[in-house]
């Protein structure tokens, strides 16, 4: 694992770049992860260096798998670009914008949501988020049995529905079975943005495709992208796979932000 401030080459040719890009992930993030989803909100320096990076940079996003309403509200900066449900939704002319392919996979949720339903353990819950569900575990009496137990009975009810299973830190996730993930949405807004370099934090396994993506558009001489992933007792393995560099929690994220707000600043 490479810590940022150990390889400062990679990300001050950054600022040799005419249209800079940040996009970032939100929960474990920018915003600490809580036991109540509901709670979480980002800290209040990573708010601020957001603001202020928005008016220095070509584009700030935040892409979360939440709904885009919700993540939109919780950071509480409107004038950022959101994109919620790993990209099956953004924020566009003051509304929802579901991905046209997306609709039709509504009925299969609501089934998939009622089969759910009728097997979950005390502790778990299904957040509805109308392009996708999320079934937490994490106040479950044994989070790890109970992710090893349904797991294949959540795949059969995902298969069943036409849809996909995905599983994220103390979630499983079923959405349509669509090319649609953090990584195609990163891609989406360099390209929309005309972005010359761009970087993506994030801390998940669903945030694993856009760090990926990342790297990819690089070596391809498409955008000069870095990855950075956040470090964490919880973080996957596939997260400090996909990154170029980590940064230490959230609080590494406002270090890392800080830094960054100072030199787009300074060039």
């Amino acid at each position: 694992m490479t810590n940022w401030r150990d390889n400062m080459p990679l990300l001050e040719q950054l600022m040799t770049y005419e249209r800079i890009g940040l996009i970032t992930d939100m929960d474990g993030t920018v915003s600490p992860i809580v036991p109540i989803p509901s709670d979480a909100k980002p800290t209040e320096r990573n708010r601020e260096l957001l603001q202020q990076l928005n008016q220095e940079l070509a584009l700030v996003a935040v892409v979360s798998g939440r709904a885009v309403a919700d993540v939109r509200q919780r950071v509480d900066l409107p004038e950022l670009t959101y994109a919620g449900n790993h990209g099956l939704e953004r924020w566009h002319n003051g509304g929802v914008e579901l991905a046209p392919q997306a609709k039709p996979y509504r009925a299969n949720l609501e089934e998939a949501m009622h089969q759910i339903k009728e097997m979950m353990p005390d502790g778990m819950w299904v957040e509805d988020k109308e392009a996708t569900l999320s079934v937490h575990y994490r106040d479950t009496e044994n989070p790890t049995e109970t992710a090893e137990h349904y797991h294949s009975h959540f795949e059969e009810i995902a298969v069943s529905n036409d849809l996909k299973l995905f599983q994220g830190r103390m979630i499983f996730e079923l959405r349509p079975p669509l090319n649609v993930d953090k990584g195609t949405i990163f891609k989406q807004l360099v390209e929309e943005n005309a972005l010359d370099s761009a970087l993506y934090i994030g801390d998940d396994t669903t945030d694993a495709d856009a760090l990926k993506m990342a790297q990819h558009l690089r070596e391809e001489s498409i955008c000069y992208s870095v990855s950075i992933g956040v470090a964490s007792a919880e973080t996957p393995d596939i997260v400090t796979a996909s990154s170029d560099v980590m940064v230490e929690g959230v609080s590494g994220v406002e270090s890392f932000l800080g830094w960054l707000l100072e030199s787009v600043s300074a060039s």
